[in-house]
């Protein structure tokens, strides 16, 4: 069965006018490169044709690759995305931090630390987190309150269920504590707020903010709704934003 290539209409776009440029501009000129190199004779010692002929063959698998997607595309229709979670053809605006540069550096980033235990709460539970505490130099800075106020925010935001965090490794005491609500973004003082579109992987262009939706980063994103916090080797990642149209992302 062949591949799906999910793409957004744009991207079909830019592929089909891609495909067009190679056939009409870029195809006929390596041709008559070809033939001037052809007309000097000898081929066995002409680098000119070589690297053309090489040029070609790319183009020509560049064409194939092209049509490939194309037949087996799968277009998103961007007017049926559900931006209550994130999904392929969303933007996400997150607040992004690298946990190795320490508490005080996440914390400038915008994440509190209740987002920062949330983060670990992906890979490992809470019992994990303190019996490695001191292999982690951001979890030795937590404090136990530090948890205990995570436990009633993490409650009092309906992250999780009273069941869950107890699996997880919260105390009963902690979760019945007076729960604190967990207060709207402050984007204005945020440090690390970054934008990024989740697309198919033909799309992806990290240096203009476009993720793949197979990249670890782009995987750990979709689904996930606002106000998540997700973990991914050193970054953390809070969800403050989602939104179908990147220019609609407002800072």
């Amino acid at each position: 069965m062949p591949k799906e290539y999910i793409m957004t209409a744009a991207g079909k776009r830019e592929l089909e006018e891609r495909l067009e440029h190679i056939k009409m501009v870029e195809m006929p000129a390596i041709v008559e490169e070809i033939a001037k190199a052809r007309a000097q004779g000898d081929l066995s010692e002409n680098a000119e044709y070589e690297i053309a002929r090489e040029e070609q063959a790319q183009l020509q698998n560049e064409i194939d690759a092209i049509k490939e997607k194309l037949a087996n595309a799968k277009v998103l229709d961007e007017k049926s995305i559900n931006d209550d979670v994130v999904s392929i053809g969303c933007a996400v605006e997150v607040i992004e931090a690298d946990i190795d540069e320490g508490l005080d550096a996440a914390l400038k980033s915008g994440l509190t630390r209740t987002d920062i235990i949330e983060g670990f709460l992906t890979k490992m539970s809470v019992n994990d987190m303190r019996a490695n505490r001191f292999n982690r130099g951001i979890l030795r800075e937590l404090t136990d309150a530090d948890y205990a106020l995570a436990a009633g925010e993490l409650l009092a935001g309906k992250r999780y269920k009273k069941e869950e965090l107890i699996d997880k490794g919260f105390a009963d005491v902690d979760l019945a504590s007076k729960a604190k609500a967990r207060g709207k973004v402050d984007k204005s003082k945020c440090e690390g707020l970054k934008v990024y579109t989740i697309v198919g992987s033909h799309e992806a262009d990290a240096l203009n903010g476009k993720i793949s939706n197979e990249s670890r980063v782009g995987a750990a994103l979709l689904d996930k709704e606002e106000n998540d916090v997700v973990m991914v080797g050193d970054l953390l990642f809070k969800i403050v934003n989602i939104v179908v149209d990147r220019k609609a992302v407002k800072r």
